[in-house]
């Protein structure tokens, strides 16, 4: 596997898009405790990452999954995006898929350091980014390291917290937060069956497409939920990142905070806009065109 140039943890920039953005510090305490076992806290250089997907014609659209993923949780936008406008690129996230899978902590800029080296790599120059999921965090943090290199983010059921509590949660609270956080700790302590879950989808849920937590993602499934989805610095970048956005998510999406999206859209009026689609959290066949369109639209 090629490797960039790119430390982890580098932030780069063009000298002309300085913006008041939210402090961001690896050292955040984390919400869930430390996975067992030894891990490596930095790479030396970001790797690259696998492309699944590299086709089409004309300015970039990036699609980057989420937790647990690999690029085939788009395979229904994949089936709607018209490859004469755009160049679709497409990913495995770090971790994840076909991706090195290295003892890191799996935060934020771990991950677009990865996307970036990979982008650097294509000859991409500016894109269009789409993240899915944990994948707007990771498009999100790749547009504040690299605001030149995104011309738009589109995030589809982006995981925003505006407060987390650093204590376990409660299932019965009535704070938003402190329920996601009681539910995502108990999926990190419950390995087995967040596995086992995961392999009945196949059965159980045959649409959705991309599910990917085995053994061996499983470190990294774990440390990006503690280290990437379950922080607040997502939620204050976009209130301020001059870059423009669209907000989806699905009305029946359940591991969204939809009060978190109109609150960013509302602080951040100049750049973010907000749409709603009817469905779920996973991308649907139901799904597929709209999002294909909504990712086209004014892609160029």
């Amino acid at each position: 596997m090629a490797s960039s140039g790119t430390p982890l943890g580098e932030r780069r920039g063009g000298s002309g898009n300085r913006y008041r953005a939210a402090p961001y510090d690896e050292r955040e305490p984390l919400l869930l405790p430390p996975p067992r076992g030894p891990t490596e806290k930095a790479l030396m250089t970001a790797p690259t990452l696998p492309v699944k997907v590299d086709r089409g014609d004309g300015p970039a659209l990036v699609l980057l999954h989420g937790l647990g993923n690999n690029h085939e949780s788009w395979t229904y936008v994949l089936r709607e995006v018209d490859e004469t406008r755009n160049r679709i690129i497409a990913p495995d996230l770090l971790g994840f898929g076909d991706a090195p899978k290295p003892q890191v902590d799996y935060t934020p800029g771990q991950h677009a350091d990865a996307v970036i080296a990979t982008l650097d790599e294509l000859g991409v120059t500016s894109a269009v980014v789409a993240g899915h999921s944990m994948g707007c965090i990771v498009a999100a943090e790749v547009a504040r390291k690299r605001p030149d290199l995104v011309s738009r983010l589109v995030l589809l059921g982006a995981p925003t917290f505006r407060r987390i509590r650093r204590t376990r949660g409660r299932f019965g609270s009535r704070l938003a937060e402190d329920r996601y956080s009681a539910i995502f700790n108990a999926i990190a302590d419950s390995p087995d069956l967040t596995i086992t879950a995961a392999k009945g989808l196949d059965v159980f849920a045959p649409l959705v497409k991309g599910m990917e937590i085995t053994e061996e993602t499983w470190p990294a499934f774990r440390s990006s939920l503690q280290h990437t989805v379950m922080q607040t610095r997502t939620y204050r970048d976009l209130t301020v990142l001059p870059v423009p956005t669209l907000l989806v998510y699905g009305r029946l999406d359940v591991f969204v905070i939809k009060r978190n999206l109109k609150s960013i859209a509302r602080r951040n009026r100049r750049h973010v806009r907000y749409e709603t689609l009817l469905g779920p959290h996973e991308i649907t066949p139901v799904q597929g065109r709209t999002v294909a369109e909504l990712l086209q639209s004014g892609a160029s």
